[in-house]
């Protein structure tokens, strides 16, 4: 083992050092410069909205965004399965087989906050899609808006 104890500091320490901050770095620098966080933190008393939120939680924790742009719209059909009726009248049986369907639409929507930055003169611009009354997604941008 190579030890150099000119300056104090000896080789072992300082890998020791480096190993502790690749290690801080995995646990907590990806999460830092993440542009697609699973919860933002809003404006007003540090409240946290996730993924999952309903839009009435958003709104009621971080206030009306900057703006709401509906893109579109998503159809859901599901099917509950095959049925076949029978009926027998003086000895005569009809058959008739028929699919049971139901479809459920929701609106897909992008909603843009502006969060306050640690100074309170910047913002940082998030995108929070919702699929029906569902956060499906936040994205920050990074950017700094006014």
């Amino acid at each position: 083992m190579l030890v150099c104890q000119k300056g104090g500091i000896s080789i072992k320490n300082i890998m020791e050092i480096l190993v502790l901050a690749l290690i801080l770095f995995c646990f907590f620098g990806t999460n830092v410069v993440s542009a697609d966080p699973s919860c933002m933190r809003c404006n007003e008393g540090n409240k946290l909205v996730c993924i999952g939120s309903p839009a009435s939680t958003v709104l009621a924790k971080c206030g009306s965004p900057l703006s709401i742009v509906e893109i579109g719209s998503k159809t859901r059909e599901r099917s509950s399965g095959t049925f076949t009726e029978g009926v027998t009248t003086q000895g005569n049986s009809v058959y008739r087989t028929r699919q049971h369907k139901s479809s459920t639409t929701m609106k897909l929507e992008e909603w843009t906050y502006c969060i306050k930055g640690p100074y309170g003169s910047d913002c940082y611009i998030y995108i929070l899609k919702f699929k029906g009354d569902k956060l499906a997604n936040i994205t920050s941008t990074l950017e700094k808006g006014n």
